[in-house]
Parts: structure tokens; sequence; C-alpha cells
């Protein structure tokens, strides 16, 4: 796993993890959670985006608290580019509110 400006991991393992999580998915998944109505293209794309914020923010805590029961602290570079990333996954979001409404 190669660490830039953000971490990155091989294009294959990414994919199959997204595959993994669209397969999770299942398609009843829209009574299993209610949203606001956000446009055709992310009535599909909106359960996924949460369940996968839900699960990186266990998967998070669990790295945390690994950390804190063997005193192994994470590296600080790999901690600077994985909050690095969070931030820009955030701003991805805020963004997604901002476009005009399209909306009558």
């Amino acid at each position: 796993m190669p660490i830039h400006n953000h971490i990155k991991c091989d294009g294959a393992l990414s994919d199959l993890i997204l595959q993994a999580a669209r397969q999770a998915m299942p398609s009843y998944a829209s009574q299993l959670i209610t949203l606001p109505d956000s446009g055709t293209r992310n009535q599909p794309l909106l359960p996924l985006l949460v369940g996968l914020i839900d699960a990186t923010q266990q998967v998070a805590q669990a790295v945390a608290d690994n950390a804190w029961d063997e005193s192994i602290p994470l590296d600080r570079k790999l901690v600077a580019d994985l909050a690095r990333q969070s931030r820009a996954i955030a701003t991805a979001i805020e963004s997604a509110s901002a476009c005009p409404d399209a909306r009558p």
C-alpha cells in the first residue's frame, strides 16, 4: 500500500471491496433506511455510502481500541494521510449540498 499525499490501496483491492459492499446491500435497502429525496442517480448510492461510512467508523474505532489495548500507536504519517483522506470525503459529501437545486 503506497502512501503519498493520500492513502491508496491497489485498484483491484478497492474494486473488490466496493463490489462486495454493493453485493451486501439488499435490494430492499430503501426499506431499511429512510433518506430524503436526492435524485434518481443518488437513490441507489446513498444507502451504500451510509453503510460504508458506518462500517468505516466502526473499523476506525476498532483500530483505535487495538492501538490502546496493545500500546502500539499508529504511524504518524499513516494517521495524517488517513485523516486527510477522511477530510476529502467530508468535503465531497458537503459539496453535494452546494449545487443549484433544479427541483421546482
